[in-house]
């Protein structure tokens, strides 16, 4: 039986690996949305302005024939600056208000994230459950979980939430990657003839983290939707290994032909600001791509997630018991996003 599902954010990093799940999984028809329109393999792309209630009645209430919703939009916002909790949660109510009085709706997954937990406030108990308390801070996936657990409550559907950690992805077009934050960082080391060094502290530096690659976040999404189990509930979706950034650092020096080198406690969102014509002649040297360095990699980012004092890692758990035990080595990963970049021309 063919299912048909709406992928909301299809073009975006998360929504993308939901789309290509979907396509290796087969029997869905795929209907995809954005802002703007788009042209993708094997989907039907309609474009909506989802913070409009209007412009979602007349772009989804002729989808009569979907059954399954995946939300992976969110909207625009900068790195460090608070998501705006009243226009996410309306996107959601606007995509559901217009699907659910046409369409014969079976599951409505959403992608959240572990700052449920609150571990980007400070230490947090880990491993991080799923039954653990929300964190005390005003976070749009609260209210978009108490959207979902109220509406399906008298509904004929049902929902789940995922919640992954660290994006990770071999695309060169989204710069809040933490891969190209380490591969462009460890490229201009390497040309000032520097070591690797670490650009945090040393208690960061010895601090348990994690990792989600997207691949795997794609495949559990799809998993949800069709486990019986999993409906009504939120899983955490981590690639299941929890290393320490100093044991990943000589990894990722030797990667690039480098010394590893020791914590340095700078901000790289500083650091990169006079780095630019250093990049423009390793860019030249090394004919690749032309990049703006400011622009290729988002440094914010980098220090978000390289910079916390503690130990941040989500139970796999309750997945694994209901079957899903999918896992992802995060060292091979990173070779692998680390590869995929040189042979895009982006790295040396």
């Amino acid at each position: 039986m063919t299912r048909t599902a709406v992928v909301a954010g299809a073009s975006g990093l998360v929504g993308r690996c939901i789309v290509d799940q979907l396509r290796k999984a087969g029997g869905w028809n795929i209907i995809g949305l954005g802002r703007r329109a788009q042209t993708m393999p094997d989907v039907r792309w309609i474009a909506v302005d989802l913070t409009n209630a209007v412009d979602c009645r007349r772009a989804l209430n002729p989808l009569q024939e979907v059954t399954h919703v995946f939300y992976a939009g969110r909207y625009d916002h900068p790195e460090g600056v608070p998501e705006s909790v009243e226009i996410n949660t309306a996107m959601l109510v606007n995509m559901i208000n217009a699907l659910e009085p046409v369409a014969k709706l079976q599951h409505v997954h959403v992608v959240h994230g572990s700052k449920y937990y609150g571990h980007q406030l400070g230490p947090v108990p880990v491993p991080m459950v799923e039954h653990q308390a929300r964190a005390a801070n005003k976070n749009f996936y609260f209210n978009q979980e108490d959207f979902l657990m109220e509406r399906a409550r008298d509904a004929m559907w049902s929902y789940s939430t995922s919640r992954p950690h660290a994006f990770c992805d071999p695309a060169i077009d989204h710069p809040r990657s933490i891969g190209l934050v380490i591969a462009v960082y460890a490229a201009i080391q390497r040309e000032l003839s520097l070591p690797l060094d670490f650009p945090a502290t040393e208690i960061g530096f010895h601090a348990v983290t994690q990792f989600t690659d997207l691949a795997l976040l794609g495949r559990s999404v799809v998993w949800m939707a069709a486990e019986p189990h999993c409906a009504n509930q939120a899983f955490n979706v981590v690639n299941g290994d929890y290393p320490r950034w100093s044991e990943l650092w000589p990894d990722f020096a030797a990667n690039f032909g480098m010394k590893a080198g020791t914590p340095q406690n700078i901000k790289l969102e500083h650091w990169i600001k006079d780095k630019g014509p250093v990049w423009a002649a390793i860019v030249k040297k090394h004919h690749l791509r032309v990049s703006d360095v400011q622009q290729l990699a988002l440094w914010p980012y980098g220090d978000y997630q390289l910079r916390p004092q503690w130990d941040v890692m989500s139970s796999m758990e309750k997945a694994r018991k209901l079957g899903f035990q999918d896992a992802v080595d995060t060292p091979t990963m990173f070779r692998k996003q680390f590869e995929n970049y040189r042979t895009l021309k982006v790295i040396p």
